[in-house]
This record gives structure tokens, sequence and C-alpha cells, in this order.
């Protein structure tokens, strides 16, 4: 008689389908979900030293270093576990988890996010005087249940020797704990929301590229070809070696380095019209060049084309004298060439174009929220679409309550977080088409266009405070947690994962991040004293920056910044002819996008590994073909997995043992 091959019989494992295998392989079990709550605290910690107490920027570019250093030490414990103990292994899926929660939280207790916020809750009432006269400026204005006022708590965050686990200090914090923590909840709902809504239109229609989750895929492949790979490991070994002699010589420095972090040579422009093109910044970032090589080669091509159009631009400023002359009004800028007018109008036609360009998608998706024919199977989405529609609209509701209730106007509440939305939604789809590392958009937040269109008097002492509360979610986008939501529903979709799996897993990690971020944060200024030397210049300059801007807003009535206006149009008006020139010409090389990331300090950082890196990969396609190109891949991701583990490597370094070491970015 035949055997059973689905059989088991003793001492012998049950056959496995190649359906099962996938299944198991693509399952997100609690256990994963836990260990990565588990190593949000860790991870903080470790941000707080680096951001916090040592001026450094490891949150500032994606992939973050910490996250991918952890996903680097899981795998290899994987491995082990895997060879000796297979019941503690975790799946592709479940490290791909851990990883997009670790992105997750590490966003929100970024330098641009929590660390922000706690810099400004207590600044106002701590640092007011009789001689800046905030305490009639603006301070009514803040809500008490928002901020913390009580100067005798103060005094321990910005002195330190003291600590946060005192009876009123606790009281004193928890009412604006709670609050904030719910605000945060909420408007992380609301981005996942909308992510839903977007993911199957730039995944399956689009087929957008997601650079930035290339590295953490192939680290995680079951298959382990990537840690076979000869040519990953000369890139790792090229950027490891550099980056641990780099940090030899920063502590021995009779030891030669090897120069490749941010250098300026603006100063070799000495005379006019030439100096005006200001801070030139040089660089051979490994992680950089690594990441345009898997970039498309027209948008990288066109993000440092368009960089250097920037740059001539603020010459024939200086040649015409028009860099000279200042035009009254607020918001954005009020010089020529208005370049951050530019980029933001920029960002509005590529935001109007994605949405047009998708409007059969939400069409479909509207019909399926409906239940009316012509929909789209939802079953393996995150969320349902009805769902999804819902959490947007009572999401965008509570937003726009909590923002009223703070004091916003109600009309001023609508376009706030409508235009935060959209370049929320911005924010993904650079990470998504472009794999841009960095993506500040610095002065782009809401509350600048609604001063340039609105003038400060229009809008009030009241508005303008509210908007400096808001500050921590919008001085920068470099760290925006969305973004890292949409790839972390590409890499469950990559890896067959459940997407609803993850986006709870998601919702967890931001959950646990928030008052986490609170927790550490608090720690560490009631310790060691924000306004002291042990923290570095932001414990106390984020307080600095958004008060003293406060302080100019209420005080000198600003305009409306009909300039500024002008070049919103203009630069949405060149946007969209780009757009346009894209979908008629083939050929043509130029990326709208490209157009309004190239003014961002993200940019002029990057632009020289990004001409290194977009080089090399025309070279390989132009001489090799696309064999050449997929098989150098392994190298340029090894390049990027090598700085990452050495510069992770002195940073811990430095952490426990209390010294400043290397830091290789930026």
């Amino acid at each position: 008689m035949q055997a059973d091959p689905t059989r088991s019989y003793p001492g012998q494992h049950p056959q496995q389908t190649p359906a099962t295998v996938a299944e198991k392989a693509a399952c997100i079990r609690g256990r994963a979900v836990l260990l990565g709550l588990a190593l949000i605290p860790p991870n903080f910690y470790w941000i707080v030293n680096l951001e916090v107490n040592r001026y450094s920027f490891a949150t500032y570019a994606a992939p973050f270093y910490n996250v991918i250093f952890t996903l680097f030490l899981l795998t290899l414990a994987n491995h082990l576990a895997r060879r000796w103990r297979p019941a503690l292994a975790l799946n592709r899926a479940e490290l791909l988890t851990i990883y997009a929660m670790l992105s997750i939280a590490s966003a929100l207790n970024s330098h641009n996010c929590m660390q922000i916020l706690l810099g400004i809750i207590g600044h106002g009432f701590y640092f007011a005087t009789p001689e800046n006269a905030w305490a009639d400026l603006f301070l009514p204005h803040l809500p008490s249940w928002l901020t913390v006022s009580d100067r005798a708590v103060l005094e321990g965050y910005y002195s330190g020797h003291s600590s946060f686990y005192q009876p009123a200090v606790i009281r004193a914090w928890a009412v604006p704990i709670v609050c904030w923590t719910g605000f945060g909840v909420v408007l992380l709902g609301t981005m996942l929301c909308i992510n839903v809504l977007f993911r199957r239109q730039w995944v399956e229609a689009e087929r957008l590229t997601y650079p930035i989750v290339q590295l953490p895929l192939e680290m995680t492949a079951e298959e382990g070809g990537f840690w076979r790979n000869r040519l990953m490991w000369i890139g790792f070994a090229i950027a490891f070696g550099v980056t641990l002699l780099n940090g030899f010589a920063y502590l021995f420095p009779s030891i030669p380095g090897v120069p490749i972090k941010r250098r300026n040579i603006g100063f070799l422009f000495t005379q006019r019209p030439w100096s005006a093109i200001g801070a030139v910044n040089i660089s051979f970032y490994f992680f950089a060049i690594g990441l345009t090589f898997l970039m498309p080669l027209d948008i990288s091509f066109s993000c440092w084309f368009f960089y250097w159009f920037h740059k001539m631009q603020l010459v024939l400023g200086s040649a015409t004298g028009w860099s000279y002359q200042a035009r009254p009004g607020g918001g954005f800028d009020s010089v020529f060439p208005y370049a951050n007018s530019q980029a933001f109008g920029a960002y509005m036609a590529v935001f109007l174009m994605g949405v047009w360009g998708a409007r059969h998608h939400f069409a479909r998706v509207w019909r399926t929220a409906r239940g009316l024919p012509g929909g789209l199977d939802d079953s393996a989405e995150p969320l349902r679409y009805r769902a999804a529609l819902i959490g947007v609209a009572v999401g965008g509701l509570a937003l726009i309550g909590f923002g009223i209730t703070a004091g916003l106007t109600w009309w001023v509440a609508i376009v706030y977080f409508a235009v935060y939305f959209a370049l929320a939604v911005l924010v993904c789809r650079i990470r998504a088409e472009v794999g841009l590392p960095v993506h500040d958009m610095h002065v782009m937040g809401p509350h600048s266009i609604l001063i340039a269109t609105s003038g400060t008097q229009a809008l009030g002492a009241r508005n303008l405070s509210i908007f400096s509360l808001f500050y921590w979610f919008n001085r920068t986008y470099a760290s925006h947690p969305m973004p890292h939501q949409m790839e972390a529903f590409k890499l469950a979709e990559r890896t067959g994962a459940s997407g609803r799996r993850m986006a709870m897993a998601l919702m967890a990690a931001a959950a646990v991040a928030l008052p986490c971020a609170f927790w550490l944060l608090l720690d560490n200024a009631y310790r060691n004293g924000c306004a002291t030397g042990r923290v570095e210049v932001w414990g106390t300059g984020f307080g600095n920056e958004v008060y003293n801007r406060l302080q100019s807003w209420t005080k000198n009535a600003m305009p409306v910044n009909y300039t500024s206006m002008g070049f919103i149009g203009g630069g949405f008006g060149f946007a969209m002819l780009l757009g346009i020139a894209r979908l008629r010409l083939s050929w043509f090389p130029f990326h709208p996008l490209a157009y309004a990331v190239a003014n961002s300090w993200g940019i002029a950082q990057l632009w020289l590994p990004m001409v290194i890196g977009s080089t090399a990969k025309l070279a390989l396609l132009r001489f090799g073909g696309l064999k050449s190109y997929r098989a150098a891949i392994p190298f340029f991701l090894g390049l990027i997995l090598g700085e990452v583990v050495a510069g992770s490597f002195w940073s811990l370094l430095g952490v426990f043992a209390g010294f400043r070491t290397y830091d290789f970015w930026p």
C-alpha cells in the first residue's frame, strides 16, 4: 500500500506544502509585536542620548540607522535561533513588522517631533520676563491643559539635578501628557486611514519602487542570498572600514581619517554675483550613494540638477540686485528667489496631479465603500475602505475639534489640517517614488501659507499662539511617521503578510511610543537639565525658536505677502508644466517632485552623493545593461549597511562609555 505523503510518522516531521510554508512565513504572531514594543524603550534611550544630549541627527535620514542596526542584530540572532532553537525563530514578516514598529516609534521620539513638543510646553512660562513681555503678548492664549506653567516644576526641567518621579512634578505634567498623547494617536490613526486609500494606487497601479525598504527586505529574505553575496560584503567592508577608521581618527587625531562628511566650499566664491551661492556642501556619505543607486535615474538626476538651478537663481538675484530688495510680509520668505514659496507651490501642484491621476481609483474606492457595483476587492487591505473613509472623517473632525478647543478659529483649523495632510501625503509620495532619505520641507508647514495669505493681524494672537504649540509636528517633515506606515504596508504586500495585523502593530507602536517618549525625555531633562551644558543647544533651542518668532508675530504686524503668493503661483505653474511634459514626452528627464525638494536642507547635504550614485547607475545601465545593474545592487546595499553598522558601533560606544565618539551623519 502506498504511504500517505501528508501523514506524519514517529520521528518524522509533518510534510508541509509550499502554500503552508508561505503562510507560516507571512504570519505575524503576537510575540513579534510584543518584542517590537519591548525594543522601543532601549531605542528611545539611544535616540535621547544621541539627539538631545549629543546633538546628533540619528532620525533625520531614512531608514533610521538605529532601526537598521537593531534589525541587523535581530537577523543575526534569528539565524542562530533557526539553527539551534527553531521554535524561537521569527519569520520574515515578523522581523519586518518589528522594523516598521521601531521606525514609527523612532519617528515620534525624534528631533523633529516629540523633542520639539517637550521643548515648548513650558518654555514660554519659564523664560517670560518683563523685558520680553511674553506674559502680555501671548501667554494667556496658551491652554493650561496643553502646557506646564508652574515655575517650581519647570526649575528641575531646565536646571537638572532633580527627578521627574516626584508627585508634584508628575501631577503638573499628567494632563498635558494625556492630552497630547490622545492627539498623537488620533493623528497617527488618521494618517493610517489615508494611507489605506492611496496604497493600492501606488503599489499596484503606478508600481512605485519604494527604494527605502529594499535594504530591510534583502536583510530578512528567507533564502539568505543577500548574506552570501560577495559584492555585498565588498561594499560592506569598504563602508565599514572607512567609518571604523574615521572613528579612531576622531578619538586619536594623530590617525589620518577619510573625509567623507560634509564640508562647505562656498567660501571659494568671493566675488559678486557668485558669492550669493552661499554654502555648498560636498560629502561622500556611503548610505546616500547606495540609496541613490536604487532611485529612478531621472529623479535622482533631477534632484541635483534643480539644486544647482536654485543656486543659479541666487546668482541671478545678486547680479540684478533683486536679492537685496526685501518685500513686506511673513510666511515663507521675503527675498528673491523666494525658494520656499516656489517649493510650496510645486508641492501643491504635485499633490493635485497625484489626486487627479488617482481619480478613477478613488471613484472605485467610493463605490466599494458604498457597496455599489464596479468597486474593488478590499478584503486584503489593512482596513476596509468604508472603515478607512470613516476613520479619515472622524479623525479629521476630532483634530479640527481639538484645534478649535485649543483656540484656533474654525476656518483656520480646517485649512490648517487640510494643508498638513496634503503635505503628509506628499512626504509619502517622495519616499515611495523618489526614495529620498531626507525630506525636511523646512518652513513648509500650514502656518506659513496661512500667514503669507492672511497676515498676522488678521489671524490674531490666539491663532498664532496655537500655531506655535502645533510646531512640534510641523517644524520639518524629515522624521514624519506617515511614510513609515506606507512603507510598512509595502513590506506586508511583498511578504504576503496580513495588512491588518501590520496596521494593528503600527498603532500599538504609536500608542506605546508617545507616552514612552514623554517618560524618557522628561527623565533625561530632570536629571541633566535642558538649560545646562549636559544637554545640547536644542534643549532650549526649540523653545527659543518658537517663542521668539511668536513674539515677533504678535508685536510686529506682518501684512499679506503678495510677492510670496506670486512665487507660490509660479512654482505651482512650473511644476504643472514639468508634470505635463513628462506625460507627453517619454524622454523628458525632469521631475516636478525634484524641483520641489531641490531647495531643501537634505539635498544641500546629499547632492554630491546623488551625483555619484546616479552616475554609477547610468554607467552600469549604459555599458552593462539591466543584468549588470541588478548584479551590482547588493554592493550598494552593502555600502549602506556597512556605514550603519560601523556608525552604530561608535554611537553605542559613546552612549555606554560616556564620551563623544564619531558620528557618521550629517
